[in-house]
């Protein structure tokens, strides 16, 4: 029989009699927190269905832990036998679903969910389940774009019009909020921006992606998801309250100090980091994915998504490009201020850099091709704070400034300023280990020489205001992708 061992919080053991299969280190989710349901579920199936399930969940597992580049197929070739002992033990318990619907307090205005629905709700919240062991472990998971494919496939029996249903009741309960609490959500609004349509949608979301696969087969799973979007919405409200009211140790009048307007200002800029850095990795993953088919073909188009996804994950310092190229100009185009751009951790700084990079390279073709190339690769060791880097193209400063005309380099019309600059932004990127995410191959031979010319040349113009028709494309660009 198969039987799951908690050995932490977030670790448990797959068993099946005294010999141990697998160690499932859970994610961070709310399957994990009640991951008991789904080792009771599987326990069960087991003691129905009796050997057959156990011997199949095994090979299952096993096979799928030998070849990590083919797991997707392991499971879609399993997905058939997987319903069939999942359906054998939801048969085998003899439901009546008709006693989750009460046709006769339905309304004409009633969102009613039939019996066969609710059946085909629990019976693929019962698929999910089993496949939860993969999709909630961090050894054991599939990348995003695979998962979504396989929980597709697993869900595939419930229709659009189920669907469409629970997401009508997660809108309708939510907006009921809004007749008691209107101007606690109209406050939400200008704190957070987010409206509260926005919120039922990241509720239904939120039930889809985690709560579909706690249902509990014995119960009906239209009420499960009522409670979750009570307890989500109060959830928003509370945290929304606590976070804009701070106490000291004694509470008096005089202690309480409310929210500051820039707040709202902190919100916005957060929000627009959140949608480029979101831009940013899709568009990644689809070069990723395009590239990888046309030279090694599907099967290899998972791992350079993976290994992508795991290089920036454990990036630990932010490139010194970023800080002198990256954040500047995305400060010059969405208007954010640069420091706030200084407090991005350095994994969403490679993410944000590349896509920068593509942007440049639309406006600029092939000029500057030297400095923009390094822009998205991130170095192994933090780079010097200082450095006493000299420039070799002097002369080319001493020869650029002069063909600005009355422009002047950061209202300073001197060519030591701008030389002292720009020795400090090449000294900092000379001695360091590139590492390009896209490979993992690391960067040989930093044409130092090029980089200078391209920066000289590069940084002039453009704190001097001759960008302003590169900087209106780049906007332009922005917003489309928006």
């Amino acid at each position: 029989m198969v039987k799951f061992e908690q050995i932490s919080q977030k670790c448990w053991k797959v068993c099946e009699g005294n010999d141990c299969i697998e160690t499932l280190d859970l994610s961070s989710s709310s399957i994990t927190n009640k991951f008991s349901i789904i080792t009771s579920f599987i326990e069960n199936v087991s003691k129905s269905v009796g050997s057959e399930f156990d011997q199949w969940f095994v090979q299952f597992l096993n096979t799928y832990k030998l070849d990590s580049e083919k797991r997707f197929v392991v499971i879609e070739d399993n997905v058939p036998v997987l319903k069939k002992f999942v359906n054998q033990y939801i048969d085998s318990k003899n439901i009546d679903f008709t006693q989750f619907v009460d046709l006769t307090k339905a309304k004409k205005t009633s969102i009613l969910f039939n019996p066969e629905e609710i059946e085909k709700i629990i019976r693929s919240s019962s698929y999910l389940k089993v496949y939860s062991i993969f999709f909630n472990s961090e050894n054991l998971k599939l990348d995003h774009r695979l998962h979504k494919q396989m929980y597709n496939i697993l869900v595939s029996d419930l229709d659009k019009d189920t669907i469409f249903k629970v997401f009508n009741v997660v809108k309708t309960k939510t907006f009921r909020y809004n007749i008691s609490d209107k101007y606690m959500w109209d406050y939400i609004k200008m704190i957070q921006c987010k409206t509260i349509d926005i919120y039922a949608v990241e509720i239904f979301n939120f039930i889809m992606n985690s709560i579909f696969t706690l249902c509990d087969e014995n119960k009906n799973p239209i009420s499960y998801f009522i409670s979750v979007v009570d307890e989500s919405v109060k959830w928003f409200l509370r945290s929304v309250y606590k976070g804009s009211v701070v106490y000291d140790d004694s509470v008096a009048t005089e202690d309480i100090q409310a929210i500051h307007i820039d707040n709202l200002r902190t919100y916005t800029y957060n929000d627009t980091l959140g949608r480029i850095e979101r831009i940013a990795h899709q568009k990644i993953h689809a070069y990723l994915e395009k590239s990888s088919i046309s030279t090694f073909g599907d099967e290899k188009t998972d791992k350079a998504i993976r290994d992508f996804d795991e290089r920036v994950k454990n990036t630990k310092f932010v490139s010194p490009l970023c800080e002198c190229l990256t954040f500047p100009i995305l400060s010059m185009i969405t208007g954010i201020p640069y420091e706030h751009f200084r407090t991005l951790t350095a994994d969403r700084s490679v993410v944000i850099s590349i896509y920068l990079q593509d942007l440049l390279k639309k406006v600029f073709k092939t000029e500057y091709e030297s400095l923009f190339d390094i822009m998205s690769f991130y170095p192994q060791e933090s780079c010097a704070v200082h450095t006493t880097y000299k420039m070799k193209k002097s002369n080319m400063v001493e020869c650029f400034i002069p063909q600005m005309n009355t422009c002047s380099f950061l209202k300073f019309q001197d060519k030591v300023y701008l030389h002292k600059v720009l020795s400090y932004f090449v000294g900092r990127i000379a001695r360091i280990d590139f590492i390009d995410p896209m490979t993992g191959r690391q960067l040989v031979g930093i044409p130092l020489s090029k980089i200078e010319a391209d920066m000289i040349k590069f940084y002039s113009l453009l704190f001097s205001n001759k960008f302003e028709e590169e900087i209106g494309e780049l906007k332009r660009l922005l917003n489309i992708d928006f």
